[in-house]
């Protein structure tokens, strides 16, 4: 998203006005000043053609006359040449009153008829209240140390219906900006401020009562949330203030607001607290699926032995030609004994069903006893 430049609004009553150049009257200095130096070079060279030998004394000097005019002449020129750097605004006043505004280079400013003033031309940036580690953090009460500043604080109002984050609580906030300016006008800058001290005097007081305003207005999260157009708000004001007045706002940023240093390290715990938490959750997750798994194992391997039980009794019943009943029970007799017969006194009912069950088994795990058990029934034949 392309982002919009911020147009100067026009100039009202309240604003500086333009100060105007009166090229006429420099002008004229200028022909004045030439007309000075050439009354010092006429007179050496008068001097000099009329009373080549002429000199004057006094107080036991004696000097030139000629030489002495020549040499007022050539220093009066020096002293009316000035330089004008590139890094530099300039214009030419005569004893306060503006004449004209001139560029970069080397001017004739007659000596003693004109002056110069200059300003740096380059941008001009400063942190308000000042730089971190000249911003007083103690109570207000307390006395401001030497080259200290005060920070810049106002107080958030009171969450409303559904705020319930954690910024979202009246405190007080600690706020600084920074901004970037030019000075892009010599005359209008003299007359309105006449040092950058003044310039960063204004911009602090347009700035704090803007973000007073805004605090005021929002908890620390709406604070935080709407930076961008509290940036752009700070610049119109400002440019506002600053129309006419030979100085351009260029930018001005609003930091992100100072909280107390409890919150800031409660806060600071937050993640720490989430990334716990989800590696609590990641770790159960893992030991469910793990149990899941384990539980479909011995699932899987429980299925697989009993389809293979049931295989194998079938293969048995095909064989030897028995029941399943019969099966069974050799498997329960399977597990009470191997090949000992079993009695036992006094077995009635449902016992008693059993342990047949049990013989059996017996005697269809003992094919050679099945066939004598057969021949005896059949009249004792062996």
């Amino acid at each position: 998203m392309a982002i919009q430049p911020i147009v100067a609004p026009p100039a009202s009553a309240g604003s500086p006005m333009d100060i105007v150049e009166n090229p006429a009257l420099y002008r004229n200095l200028m022909i004045a000043g030439v007309v000075l130096f050439g009354i010092f070079l006429i007179i050496a060279l008068t001097l000099q053609l009329v009373l080549p030998d002429a000199t004057l004394s006094g107080y036991g000097i004696t000097f030139g006359a000629e030489s002495t005019f020549l040499e007022l002449a050539v220093f009066y020129a020096l002293l009316s040449l000035k330089k004008v750097s590139l890094n530099e605004v300039a214009g030419a006043v005569f004893y306060g009153k503006a004449l004209l505004r001139i560029n970069a280079g080397l001017h004739v400013v007659p000596f003693g008829l004109m002056q110069i003033k200059k300003a740096p031309r380059g941008v001009q940036e400063f942190q308000c209240p000042g730089e971190p580690e000249k911003v007083f953090k103690g109570d207000d009460k307390d006395p401001l140390p030497e080259g200290m500043m005060r920070p810049i604080r106002a107080v958030s109002r009171a969450p409303g219906k559904g705020q319930g984050g954690i910024l979202d609580r009246q405190m007080t906030l600690s706020v600084n900006f920074i901004t970037q300016y030019a000075i892009i006008d010599i005359f209008d800058y003299v007359a309105n401020f006449g040092s950058t001290e003044e310039v960063e005097k204004q911009l602090r007081d347009i700035g704090e009562i803007v973000l007073a305003e805004t605090i005021s207005q929002n908890t620390p999260d709406g604070f935080i949330k709407r930076l961008p157009k509290t940036n752009s708000t700070i610049v119109v004001k400002m440019r506002e203030r600053f129309v006419n007045s030979g100085v351009d706002i260029i930018s001005t940023r609003v930091l992100s607001p100072d909280i107390s240093h409890d919150v800031s390290k409660e806060m600071a715990g937050i993640p720490k607290a989430l990334a716990q938490a989800e590696q609590v959750k990641a770790a159960a997750e893992g030991e469910k699926v793990k149990r899941i798994k384990e539980g479909e194992g011995a699932a899987s391997a429980e299925l697989a032995l009993l389809n293979a039980k049931a295989d194998g009794q079938k293969a048995i019943m095909q064989k030897l030609g028995v029941k399943g009943t019969d099966v069974l029970a050799s498997e329960a007799a399977r597990g009470i004994s191997d090949k000992t017969d079993v009695l036992m006194v006094g077995a009635s009912g449902g016992m008693r069903d059993v342990m047949g069950l049990v013989k059996g088994a017996q005697s269809a795990l003992n094919p050679g006893a099945r066939r004598n058990q057969q021949s005896q029934k059949g009249g004792g034949q062996p």
